[in-house]
């Protein structure tokens, strides 16, 4: 595996735990901050739903990387 491959594999397995941290703290929020939260929501999924596909696709891409 390359340098940046390493790197990249790092990056995305640092967004699967960030997501999941994320959800985590968001279901302990107080309504003012989930309020605030929804304000803009980019995601056209609830957030968990976002974060179970994201630890899905970082799961996808370490076993693609593991074939190279």
């Amino acid at each position: 595996m390359t340098h940046n491959n390493e790197k990249l594999q790092n990056a995305l397995t640092q967004f699967k735990n960030s997501a999941y941290e994320i959800r985590e703290f968001w279901e302990q929020a107080d309504s003012l901050t989930d309020s605030n939260l929804c304000d803009d929501y980019p995601f056209n999924n609830d957030f968990c739903e976002v974060v179970e596909k994201i630890g899905d696709w970082v799961i996808t891409q370490k076993r693609l990387f593991k074939q190279k």
